[in-house]
């Protein structure tokens, strides 16, 4: 396929992505869901062979093949030469940067798309009426022609109350690739808020290593010469017997560096912005919602505050009507400000602002903060918190689900990243919305100790419930009562204490594993 076809196949395919809005507000029975469903299974195919065909035609490194002309050649070209050297090279620039931001596009689009395949897999249960054969998750794929698996067409749409999923991020996601565009969309408090789930999402786990280098001294045809050697890093690796192996005894190790890969909790950048996009829109909606409720609870005079608002508005229209110069239209705006507030009796002769406005203004600042830059990264911790605590190690490593590239399981440096959990923010979310969130104040601690568990049992074919054992897991190291974490979880109160009960005695275990995984635990 021609180069400039193909850009412009992958621009119309996005631009249509761009038109279509997806309305997961009307999801409401298995039919709404599936349309929804397919089409972004569809959209995602397609993608995926885009950006196959892009990465085969080069458009991974498209500049490699702009070669500048060495200083011997170009002093021998005239000065004409060199204009049209010039020309072309600028020419193949050109399109060597449209190769390249059309497969970013592309790459951004599969990410944004896994991500609502991934929710939308959490939020949905498919249950066949006729054999009750019920799909989770990935399983919801083999729905196919709107039929089940024994031909039957009467399936029903069950939400799972267990799932980890958010449907409304769903319409702030790039999913035609747009990620440039809603980044720049995003408000002064939006963007410290994206920044900081950047941030978060990129914590990188201790370097593991991964290569070698060294300067090996070999004795060859009677004299020393000295070799660069790159050694991949593997388990119990003796660089020095492999070396010796390859040149002989006589070789010297000269100079050695090691190099480590260091993956981020959530390993691919295009899913890193898009998740951060969606969850700083997303709650900056919530937040808009219960401001208002919110700082009516913590000011003390909000009346104050109105007149200064009112007069900071009147300021500003004012300095924008006599003026267009940036330094003096902040001047005139000061001047009226402080002449209307003078007017209210909110500032003395001295220009001093009133004691119970100032501090209604620092608190309602502080608020915001709470509200637009907390908000999104507690949401979001809370999120992939839960979203670990309640799947088991393998799921996690086999499919996506609502976190593209997540990590399956984290180190002591990357559980630092759940360390600072604000509590007021979270206080906030539990009394003004409807969402089911607790403030843990040692969350990293509560996520490292499933990920303990998970280790002491591999290998012992132990049959766990995982969102269960999340539960007990709560309710014993991050003090919330069974009830709490039930509700939080959804899941119904017996099966955590059965659960509990099966961690703590496993049963008066009879069987060698049994009492082996018991041991374990234990200690």
């Amino acid at each position: 396929m021609n180069e400039s076809v193909l850009i412009a196949r992958a621009e119309r395919f996005l631009e249509a992505i761009k038109r279509q809005r997806i309305e997961v507000e009307n999801i409401k029975d298995f039919e709404s869901f599936i349309v929804i469903y397919h089409y972004l299974k569809d959209n995602l195919n397609e993608l995926y062979e885009l950006r196959d065909t892009m990465e085969i035609k080069g458009y991974k490194a498209p500049y490699s093949s702009l070669i500048r002309p060495s200083r011997s050649i170009s002093t021998e070209l005239k000065a004409d030469e060199i204009h049209d050297v010039s020309r072309q090279t600028q020419f193949f620039r050109m399109k060597a940067a449209a190769k390249k931001n059309i497969l970013d596009r592309v790459k951004s689009s599969i990410s944004s798309h896994k991500i609502a395949i991934g929710h939308l897999e959490e939020f949905a249960t498919i249950k066949c009426n006729v054999c009750k054969k019920i799909f989770k998750r990935h399983e919801i794929e083999f729905v196919e022609s709107r039929k089940c698996s024994c031909g039957a067409r009467d399936l029903i749409l069950q939400k799972n109350e267990q799932g980890v999923y958010r449907l409304n991020i769903i319409r702030y996601l790039p999913l035609s690739g747009e990620y440039m565009l809603r980044m720049s969309d995003l408000h002064p408090l939006g963007r410290e808020a994206f920044r900081n789930i950047v941030r978060i999402l990129k914590h990188e786990k201790r370097g593991i290593v991964k290569t070698l280098s060294l300067v090996v001294k070999v004795f060859e045809d009677g004299r020393w010469i000295r070799k660069r050697v790159t050694l991949d890093a593997e388990d119990d690796l003796n660089y020095e017997r492999e070396v010796r192996k390859e040149y002989g005894s006589d070789a010297r190790i000269e100079f050695l560096q090691f190099h480590r890969k260091k993956p981020a909790i959530i390993n691919d950048r295009h899913v890193q912005t898009a998740l951060s996009i969606a969850y700083v829109k997303s709650a900056a909606e919530i937040a808009e919602r219960i401001i208002d409720d919110v700082l009516g609870r913590v000011l003390k005079n909000k009346e104050k505050l109105k007149i200064y608002d009112d007069a900071l508005k009147t300021a500003k229209e004012s300095a924008d009507s006599i003026t267009d110069d940036v330094e003096d239209k902040e001047e005139i705006e000061k001047e009226e400000l402080n002449e209307l507030l003078r007017e209210n009796n909110l500032i003395d002769s001295g220009g001093n602002i009133d004691k119970e406005l100032e501090d209604n203004i620092k608190l309602r600042n502080e608020i915001q903060k709470k509200l637009f830059i907390e908000m999104p990264r507690i949401l979001i911790l809370w999120d992939i918190a839960k979203y670990y605590l309640t799947t088991s190690y393998d799921r996690r490593k086999k499919y996506s689900g609502p976190f593209p590239n997540l990590r399956p399981n984290l180190d002591s440096n990357q559980l630092k990243a759940f360390k600072d959990f604000d509590e007021q923010t979270t206080l906030f979310l539990k009394e003004f919305t409807d969402e089911k969130i607790e403030y843990i104040y040692n969350l990293k601690d509560v996520i490292a100790k499933k990920f303990e568990i998970e280790n002491k049992i591999k290998g012992l074919h132990v049959k766990l419930n995982p969102p269960a054992v999340g539960a007990v897991i709560l309710n014993d190291f991050g003090n919330l009562p069974v009830d709490r974490v039930t509700d939080l979880f959804s899941l119904p109160t017996k099966l955590v204490q059965n659960e509990k009960e099966k961690i703590e005695t496993f049963g008066k275990p009879s069987s060698v594993k049994a009492r082996k995984f018991l041991e374990m635990i234990k200690k």
